[in-house]
Formats: structure tokens, C-alpha cells, sequence
């Protein structure tokens, strides 16, 4: 089979000659530059024989769009992670978020990524598909303010929700876009769907409502659509309903397994590695061990092995190829 008729398999919860994997991660320096991201990304993909290719742009990529800076952190997880920090942003204080406008999606930062999806798409083919990372508004609005965008989602709400109609436009367009340009898929992340972070009546009026403006519209291009949900406590129970074909999170981290993901959705469920406590820190027969859990506790259908988030940039070759060996 080819890779495209693994994910289908497992989306519909058909059986396939094994189930898929994919792994994705940051490419700090090379993710400056379309040719320098797709080259990377290209041979990583070659390397390893992924069943998916997630397209990982430089961290804070959409933020950095609107005008914000970023440096590449220097403690050592975000030395690993190849994640930036926000060092400057566009949005000082509350009326701010009035003063966005919606982007040319052609242009800019978000103009070379989509260069970046044209250039891995003539080099991989149709065999294998790309989707593109791409935040959910709130999110967004949590890097372009840090610290203060609590603060402003609950005593400014109006002057918030200004900013997040043109972020919503924006993030609409640019996906629109991406499929135009080689994306197969969207790759739609919140880091914000917590319990620890908010309530589901807040998640709803701030998060949900344009998360669905922007699905709906994407739902109509494309049947690849993953969603992220980002940390721990998650809203699972919020957001299994999304139309969307595949649900990722840190399942060896937090509520629910895989198995009880199953259960609450009908798509595939993407996880089943601890990217760091294991891929990244434990040997090949531990990393075995968790794929073939993540096998028995969904009788290899409806899966798709992966990470719960990006994995360290120096994962060793060996853990990785161990997933293969498995599968």
C-alpha cells in the first residue's frame, strides 16, 4: 500500500498491511528560508519513510506574520525542542487588537511557507500526503500577548473578539491557500483547550466559535483534517465533535488513553509515543514496548502512531527506526 492508503485505512477503520506513523519536528536556522524547510523536511522524510509529512514552519511563524519577533530560546528543552521566543510583539495593551488587518497570505512569512509547500510537493509526489501546521486563532492571540491575553479575553472581551475575527480571516485564507500550494491537509493546533487554562464556557465563546468558522470552510476542500490539542487537562470532551478526521494529544500524558479516545470519537486517533521521556531518553525496546501498546489498545485499527507533540531534535535514529521495525 502506498502511505496515502494507510492514513484512508485508518481514518475509515479499514485494516491496511500495517498501520501508519509519522513524526514531525522543528528545523531551527533552515526553517528561515522555503528551500531551507523543505530540504530539511524532504530529508527527514527520506530518512525514516514517514506515512505522513507534517510541514513544522519555524515556531511562532503566524505571530511573526503580524508583526511580532522572535529569538530561539536558549534553555535547553527549547534548545531541543527548536522552539523561539517572542521578544517583541505588535500588541501592546487592549485597543490594540483593533488595530489588525486581515494579511495577504502571499506575501511575507506566510508567502514563504506556502513557497515551502510548493517545494516539497514536487520533490515527494502524491503518494505520501503533507499537511500544514497551522494555529487556531486563540492560540495565536496566547503568543502575540503572552501574559496578558487572560487579562484581556476576560476584562476587554469586545476589543479581543475585534482581533480575533481578523486573525480568524486570516487563518481561513492562508489554510484555503495551503491546499492550493501542496497541502493535502491541515494540521489545526490549539495549546489553550485546558482546564488549567481556561473554562470550557470561556473556550467556547473564544476558542470554539471561530475554530468552527475556520473547519467549516476547510471541510469543504479537504477530508484531512488533524487536530492538535495541546497540553495536559485537556478538552477532549469539548472537542471531539470538531470535524476533523484525526485527534492528536499527549495521550501517555494526560486524559484519555487511546482506547478511550476511541470510544468518545470516530475518526483516527494519532499518538502513542512519549516523545520525551521515552523516544527521546529511553532505549529502542522501550520505544517497541509503547508502539505495541498503542497497537493492542486499538487493535491496530483507527491509529496512526506518532508523538504528542514535536519530538527532540536530537532523538536518537535508533528509537526512531524502532517504530518502523515494530510496525
Amino acid at each position: 500500500m502506498t502511505s496515502r492508503e494507510r492514513i484512508y485505512k485508518a481514518i475509515n477503520g479499514k485494516g491496511a498491511d500495517r498501520v501508519p506513523f509519522v513524526l514531525w519536528r522543528h528545523f531551527p536556522n533552515a526553517d528561515q528560508t522555503s528551500q531551507g524547510l523543505a530540504k530539511a523536511i524532504i530529508e527527514f522524510q527520506k530518512k525514516f519513510e514517514f506515512d505522513l509529512i507534517k510541514v513544522t514552519p519555524a515556531s511562532g511563524y503566524f505571530a511573526e506574520a503580524f508583526g511580532a519577533k522572535f529569538i530561539q530560546k536558549k534553555d535547553k528543552e527549547g534548545q531541543q525542542k527548536g522552539t523561539r521566543k517572542c521578544v517583541f510583539s505588535p500588541i501592546k495593551n487592549p485597543q490594540d487588537w483593533q488595530k489588525l488587518r486581515t494579511l495577504n497570505v502571499n506575501e511575507g512569512i506566510l508567502g514563504r511557507e506556502l513557497k515551502t509547500l510548493r517545494l516539497i510537493k514536487k520533490e515527494i509526489g502524491k503518494d505520501v500526503p503533507i499537511v500544514q501546521t497551522v494555529p487556531n486563532p486563540l492560540t495565536l492571540v496566547k503568543v502575540l500577548r503572552e501574559k496578558f491575553w487572560l487579562n484581556d479575553l476576560r476584562k476587554y472581551p469586545k476589543n479581543l473578539e475585534i482581533g480575533l475575527s481578523v486573525i480568524t480571516e486570516t487563518i481561513t485564507k492562508f489554510s484555503l491557500a495551503s491546499l492550493q500550494n501542496g497541502a493535502d491537509g491541515i494540521f489545526f493546533f490549539t495549546q489553550v483547550a485546558s482546564y488549567d487554562i481556561l473554562s470550557e464556557k470561556e473556550y467556547k465563546i473564544f476558542g470554539m466559535k471561530y475554530d468552527y468558522q475556520i473547519l467549516e470552510k476547510l471541510r469543504q476542500k479537504t477530508d484531512l483534517l488533524i487536530l492538535h490539542i495541546h497540553g495536559q487537562n485537556i478538552m477532549f470532551n469539548l472537542l471531539k465533535d470538531y470535524p476533523v478526521q484525526i485527534i492528536n494529544w499527549h495521550d501517555r500524558k494526560t486524559w484519555p488513553t487511546l482506547s478511550e479516545a476511541q470510544k468518545l470519537f470516530g475518526g483516527a486517533v494519532l499518538g502513542g509515543i512519549d516523545e520525551w521521556n521515552v523516544l527521546l531518553r529511553k532505549k529502542p525496546i522501550d520505544v517497541k514496548k509503547q508502539v505495541k501498546d498503542a497497537i493492542k489498545q486499538t487493535n491496530g485499527r483507527r491509529l496512526i502512531i506518532g508523538p504528542g507533540c514535536v519530538i527532540p531534535i536530537n532523538t536518537p535514529e535508533a528509537n526512531i527506526r524502532a517504530i518502523r521495525e515494530v510496525l
